[in-house]
This record gives structure tokens, sequence and C-alpha cells, in this order.
């Protein structure tokens, strides 16, 4: 299943610290946790937010590669939100289908 991930950095900590946290993880060979294939990781140019795409096996296993930031230094994630995701070819249909079975259309 695909998942994305938004994500905030504090403010009040050093951006250059996403990676020295990314380096100790991967030197753990922790990151990305296992059953977890990165697609994407992005960080904005000019804010302190950015995103993931991740393909994960199970829930376990995106529950440690989301969390595992947050548990390496904690306070430097402002905010984490992780979401199922689909494409949007994929999803149209089936929303159609719902709002022809709600509205009778």
């Amino acid at each position: 299943m695909i998942f994305i991930t938004y994500w905030e950095i504090n403010p009040d900590f050093d951006p250059a610290e996403l990676a020295e946290i990314a380096q100790e993880l991967m030197s753990k060979k922790i990151y990305p946790a296992e059953g977890v294939k990165q697609i994407a990781f992005y960080i904005s140019t000019s804010d302190y937010w950015g995103i993931g795409i991740d393909e994960a096996d199970s829930e376990e296993a995106l529950v440690k590669n989301t969390n595992m930031w947050r548990i390496a230094k904690p306070g430097f994630i402002k905010s984490m939100k992780t979401t199922p995701a689909m494409d949007v070819v994929k999803t149209l249909p089936i929303l159609v289908k719902l709002k022809k079975q709600i509205k009778g259309l």
C-alpha cells in the first residue's frame, strides 16, 4: 500500500540536523524500515516542511518508518500526518460510482 506523509520541522531546530538524524538512522540500517520502499522524500526549499511517499508491506513497517524520526530527536518534528494514498486515475471511477450510489444518479 502507498502512503503519503506530510511533516513540518520545528523552526527552533537547525534544519541541518535532518541530515545528521538521517545519517544516524541509515548507518544503523533501520531507515527505511524493513518492509518499506521509499518512493520519494522531498523537503521545501523555502520552509521547514516536506513530504515522503512510501510503499509499506504492513502497518507495523509504516509505524516504524514514520515514528523513528520523532524518537531519534524528540521535538524535531513539529507536525506529521500520514495517510494511505491512491493514484488519482484509479480514485476517480470509485468516487463517480460512489456518487451514483449516494445520489441515485
